[in-house]
């Protein structure tokens, strides 16, 4: 057997195995809110977040654009039939994409409240399942499972807003070219292949080529690398996309566990990879 066919072999093996890791990541990955009145009963689907533990304190990871003009007071979640507000202290860079998109990631440490409410829902990731330090591969061994706007709908009959992810898997893409062009810097950003006219989407019990939706709303997912040991390991966020370069854009985990050491604790394992001076 040639290295070429061991490596598709090891390929398919992740594959089979692939619902468990979409469920367990699901755990992880919010879908974050608008609230769009005064009376904080009425939002709109707006955005994705992922949830990590570290030493006794809980954040919220999410893409710093999210914040764009709005007021981030506004941004919630579900509890039930409640929204309740992402509260805590946010740190970023800049919340404008088109002025530093490489330093795209935003950080909350949360609230007591936020905590409490989201752990009746979800489980806040532990820190090694983060990967620092990832040098991007080639092959599909990405996974991206977020809530694109288009696939939350709500059911009126029964006042139900079922929630439906988006999740797929994808391979590093190397172009300078297109790199340089997103305005991106390698030490900072990985570029994800994006062919959303025939993707890979995982379903419940198997791989499908479809077309995907808009990913407007996905910006904050995890981009997490199915490693040799079967595990899902989270190594950047979601920022942006590009249909005509066709490619996802991340920025490394690193910048958000940076982000932490800067601002919250200086105790979480360091990135030899980045350096985060501005906070």
């Amino acid at each position: 057997m040639t290295l070429q066919e061991l490596k598709e072999l090891r390929n398919r093996a992740f594959k089979k195995v692939v619902g468990k890791f979409s469920d367990e990541i699901s755990t992880h990955t919010v879908q974050l809110w608008l609230v769009i009145d005064d009376d904080g009963d009425k939002a709109k689907p707006y955005a994705t977040a992922v949830l990590l533990e570290f030493n006794g304190h809980h954040y919220l990871l999410t893409a710093a654009h999210v914040m764009d003009g709005i007021d981030i007071k506004y941004l919630a979640f579900w509890d039930n039939q409640e929204l309740v507000q992402v509260s805590g202290h946010a740190v970023y860079l800049s919340n404008q994409a088109e002025v530093n998109r490489m330093g795209d990631v935003a950080v909350w440490r949360l609230s007591d409240d936020a905590r409490n409410a989201l752990m009746k829902h979800y489980v806040f990731l532990p820190m090694d399942r983060v990967r620092l330090d990832h040098k991007l591969k080639t092959e599909e061994r990405y996974f991206l499972l977020g809530y694109p706007v288009s696939k939350t709908k709500k059911i009126f009959k029964t006042m139900t807003i079922p929630i439906k992810s988006l999740k797929f898997f994808t391979r590093g893409e190397f172009s300078e070219r297109k790199m340089k062009r997103n305005q991106l810097d390698s030490n900072v950003n990985f570029m994800l292949e994006y062919h959303h006219r025939k993707a890979q989407t995982v379903g419940s019990s198997n791989r499908q080529i479809e077309h995907l939706p808009d990913p407007h709303g996905m910006s904050g997912c995890g981009l997490w690398y199915l490693d040799d040991d079967k595990e899902g390991r989270l190594v950047g966020i979601m920022i942006g996309y590009n249909h005509v370069d066709t490619i996802m854009i991340a920025s490394r985990i690193d910048l958000a566990t940076e982000m932490i050491r800067k601002s919250f604790d200086d105790s979480i394992p360091v990135s030899h990879t980045i350096t985060v001076n501005w906070i």
